[in-house]
């Protein structure tokens, strides 16, 4: 990809945005109320809100962002502004699905070790696999992977880096955010854990971020996200059979 390309126009970033909604309403089936502190009550639908405001926010800082360093979503661009869409998915299919297969080994592997201590359950909720695929494959990729990627590339160029560098640097740092944000829901689930628990998960959610990146790097954002959503289809079969 080039180092700088067009923006995307704003029927792209709407289709983004309504993209990740949709992600984000899939929770719609979860009962996310019962993580508020004791005490508190809110109803489903506002809930809802932020998650909805906050997809909202990064897709349009990821409309920004990306083009700046010709990182593009080619896929859904072609479907909003018109175009041959099918092209860039065909050369994005292989290696999403390639990944996606990879991620789905390292998910059920971590599932597969930590099984004693989890007792199957990586949450205090239960997710469904159609809210798994959703929300990780649109919501979770449009946070860590459109937006804070190419932020964080923009700030180290801003430093002196090149792009390259700079892409696969911001790359590791999108991958342990990505991590860090599933530490908290393990831990609702484990009070005291093992030394090794916490670095396993940072360790196993870090190389599924930087699969992920690196598709977005390569092959383009739509890459990133079916890879994200194959993972958590991938993982079922692979846990049913250990």
């Amino acid at each position: 990809m080039s180092e700088t390309m067009e923006r995307r126009t704003g029927r792209f970033l709407g289709l983004m945005i309504a993209v990740g909604v949709a992600g984000a309403l899939s929770m719609a089936f979860v009962p996310i109320e019962q993580l508020l502190p004791a005490g508190m009550e809110a109803p489903r639908a506002l809930l809802l809100v932020q998650p909805v405001l906050l997809v909202a926010a990064l897709s349009a800082l990821g409309w920004w962002a990306s083009p700046k360093l010709g990182l593009d979503a080619p896929v859904l661009g072609a479907l909003a502004d018109g175009g041959d869409w099918a092209a860039p998915l065909h050369r994005a299919l292989i290696p999403a699905l390639t990944g996606g297969i990879g991620c789905g080994a390292l998910i059920a592997l971590f599932g597969m070790a930590a099984a004693d201590v989890l007792g199957g359950r990586a949450q205090s909720i239960e997710l469904p696999l159609a809210t798994r695929m959703l929300y990780g494959g649109t919501v979770e990729e449009i946070v860590f992977r459109w937006a804070l990627l190419p932020l964080a590339a923009l700030g180290l160029v801003r430093l002196g880096a090149g792009r390259p560098a700079a892409l696969w640097l911001a790359n590791g740092i999108a991958a342990l955010l990505f991590a860090a944000g599933h530490v908290p829901g393990v831990l609702q689930v484990v009070a005291v854990p093992p030394s090794w628990l916490v670095p396993a998960v940072l360790a196993a959610n870090s190389a599924i971020g930087l699969i992920c990146g690196w598709l977005f790097i390569r092959r383009g954002f739509e890459a990133a996200m079916i890879a994200h959503a194959l993972a958590h289809l991938v993982s079922l079969p692979l846990l049913a059979l250990a």
